[in-house]
């Protein structure tokens, strides 16, 4: 296990649903550390650390804005809502610290590329939170797919959105 001293201090913005599971995430990784958490209220926060395992001597804060001051907090995990992923991530990258962004990581390609300008602008590095790709059953669905005495022959792969409201100006 890594020291606590060489251990990345995640900082959450937020107390949605997903961050649950990342928190837990985060707590199990050998080279993490949960080291703050920020939200719209301080109470709200504290509930939010309290229930998710959060150590006893978490910070909490009562807004954003106090967590990416905190010139501890390495990197930063945000599953606010993707109408906020733009604003959110930009200040993130501004602070210096590392960015973890839950998906979809913006609403269009434009907003995606300024998240990524502003990462590369301030030297920190962009994670995003899609972990589906790296599951294993996704190899053996490949190796289903590409059999052609099992599933025939596949003729064509479609990706489609839930967000109606993309249309073919939103990746242009």
């Amino acid at each position: 296990m890594a020291e606590e001293s060489s251990k990345i201090k995640f900082g959450i913005l937020g107390c949605a649903e997903i961050a649950r599971k990342v928190s837990r995430a985060i707590k199990l990784s050998p080279n993490s550390q949960l080291y703050a958490v920020a939200s719209r209220t301080v109470e709200k926060a504290k509930n939010f650390a309290l229930t998710n395992g959060f150590p006893s001597d978490a910070k909490i804060y009562g807004s954003y804005e106090e967590l990416l001051d905190d010139p501890d907090v390495d990197a930063v995990y945000v599953p606010l809502p993707a109408s906020l992923h733009l604003k959110w991530a930009v200040k993130v990258a501004e602070k210096k610290k590392h960015l973890l962004l839950e998906k979809p990581v913006a609403l269009n390609v434009k907003e995606f590329d300024v998240i990524v300008k502003a990462c590369e602008d301030n030297g920190v590095q962009f994670m995003d939170g899609t972990m589906w790709m790296h599951n294993p059953r996704n190899l053996k669905m490949r190796e289903f797919l590409d059999d052609s005495e099992n599933f025939g022959e596949l003729r064509s792969e479609v990706l489609g959105t839930a967000d109606k409201s993309l249309d073919e100006s939103s990746f242009s």
